[in-house]
């Protein structure tokens, strides 16, 4: 009877070391995990459609900003980008006459797709959904101008 009870009391012992969690502590935990997810899901949505349009608006003014230099020093000018980028940029117009040597005769546009997020800045505004940004450069001065479409 010794032996039996001090068996007992050795697997009280060891199932008190072994405790897992209980019912009500998972309970809370997918609650909590469920909570966070409900508040940082939203602030990741879209962001892909963000990136490719920053990426974009980056683009344009590297582009835009090549083609005022250009025009500015009055040569060399690039080569012709007319058309459509790899990222989605449109391209109207060449930043040069026809070849390298020669400024261009028309002004140059740089237009990005339509924005899905509203908030970002195309030069100094902030564009909002459904908008375009467009970056002209003048072909008599090089300025360049930033607008939304």
């Amino acid at each position: 009877m010794i032996n039996a009870l001090q068996s007992v009391r050795k697997k009280a012992a060891i199932n008190r070391q072994q405790g897992g969690f209980t019912l009500v502590e998972l309970m809370v935990v997918i609650v909590i995990v469920g909570v966070l997810s409900a508040v940082a899901l939203p602030q990741f949505m879209g962001v892909k459609d963000k990136a490719k349009l920053n990426t974009q608006i980056a683009e344009l003014a590297g582009l835009a900003r090549e083609c005022s230099s250009a025009i500015i020093a009055e040569g060399p000018y690039p080569s012709a980008n007319s058309g459509t980028t790899n990222t989605g940029l449109t391209i109207s117009g060449n930043c040069n006459g026809g070849d390298g040597a020669s400024a261009p005769t028309a002004d140059v546009n740089y237009t990005t797709s339509s924005a899905s997020i509203s908030g970002a800045k195309c030069g100094s505004l902030s564009i909002t959904s459904g908008k375009k940004c467009q970056a002209t450069v003048a072909s008599s001065s090089g300025a360049i101008s930033y607008s939304e479409i």
